[in-house]
């Protein structure tokens, strides 16, 4: 992080009204929730975990997404952006407002027809893979909040049917890959990358390249990623138990070590992640946010 990084006040929770709802069920198989932002404030910076990649519509405001690497990117009418393997920052000029889809690492590939290692931790501007239709999309829904003519539900009904037109066949074995993936990420906070290997009926190199097409990492990045990714959940779950708590302080070598991951991965320490200022970080860290993992421990 930049030694300005976040130095100066974020929004606060209550000037941020965000809704959360799952997709059509056509789209259920390659998005894992749509989401609405919107904040009147001038000026929202907040971090962006590394998660899964996201197709956003930017419906009012503007403003940066810089990743770990120092690499900034300027919004456009809509913008795609990969898996992450570390965090971003966002900084955004408002009043503020956005329509976004988290991307399944299936969906991801099917609907770009892109590999998603190619897109990690990098945003392009969304016509540059689904077309210009796509911005002048964005642009009607511009022109329509503006003037309250539209919706959220009909926004996302027709992001809905825009979208079911690039869907892409997928191999079947990479399908069988995906759900043994996810499987075995769901298995436990730590998993073996040797028990993911055993249970793919393909060489370990061609295994790689399939996990990497799709989940934008190798399976030891990945690995690495979401027991972060997933401990800082459990530290913000208000439901989640002492012991479980202490399970996962357990899963890194010191504390030191853990609070260095989940700063990797969240932009946050593990001490500010169930602040009253990260409102913002703590909906990125939703559950529901990792649908493609099928079981949540705790």
């Amino acid at each position: 992080m930049g030694a300005d990084s976040l130095s100066f006040g974020l929004v606060a929770p209550a000037q941020i009204e965000v809704a959360q709802f799952s997709p059509p069920p056509a789209l259920a198989p390659f998005v894992t929730q749509i989401y609405h932002f919107r904040c009147e404030e001038a000026r929202i910076r907040d971090t962006l975990p590394a998660a899964l990649g996201h197709l956003i519509f930017y419906l009012r405001g503007r403003g940066t997404l810089r990743f770990e690497d120092g690499k900034t990117y300027a919004t456009t009418p809509s913008a795609l952006f990969g898996p992450g393997m570390a965090h971003g920052e966002f900084d955004l000029e408002g009043p503020f407002e956005h329509l976004g889809l988290a991307l399944s690492p299936l969906g991801f590939v099917a609907l770009t027809g892109k590999h998603a290692f190619d897109y990690s931790d990098r945003m392009v501007d969304a016509a540059s893979l689904f077309g210009p239709t796509i911005n002048g999309l964005a642009r009607e829904f511009q022109a329509a909040r503006a003037d309250g003519t539209i919706s959220v539900r009909e926004m996302v009904e027709r992001v809905a049917r825009f979208l079911g037109r690039f869907v892409r066949p997928v191999p079947p074995s990479h399908l069988a890959v995906i759900q043994t993936v996810s499987q075995w990420l769901s298995s436990g906070f730590d998993p073996d990358v040797e028990e993911l290997f055993a249970h793919i009926d393909k060489s370990r190199s061609t295994g790689t390249r399939i996990i990497r097409q799709y989940f934008g990492a190798s399976p030891k990045q990945l690995a690495r990623k979401y027991r972060a990714l997933r401990a800082a959940i459990v530290l913000v779950d208000p439901e989640a138990s002492a012991d479980l708590k202490a399970m996962v302080e357990s899963l890194f070598y010191d504390q030191s070590h853990m609070i260095r991951e989940i700063r990797h991965f969240t932009g946050r320490t593990p001490g500010a992640l169930d602040s009253d200022d990260s409102k913002i970080l703590r909906i990125w860290l939703s559950k529901d946010n990792l649908r493609q993992l099928e079981a949540y421990p705790g």
